[in-house]
């Protein structure tokens, strides 16, 4: 799961938004380490 999320909040693919991948942490779909790791690719 952590490899799509990084790649669609990468290439601005669909509407992945932060609250998006917050709920993904809340599901344990990914780690908190990775939503941030996701998030530092946008900047």
């Amino acid at each position: 799961m952590f490899e799509t999320l990084m790649r669609l909040y990468a290439a601005g693919k669909g509407p992945l938004t932060v609250p998006m991948l917050a709920n993904a942490v809340i599901k344990k779909w990914i780690s908190e380490d990775q939503k941030k790791e996701i998030l530092a690719t946008k900047n």
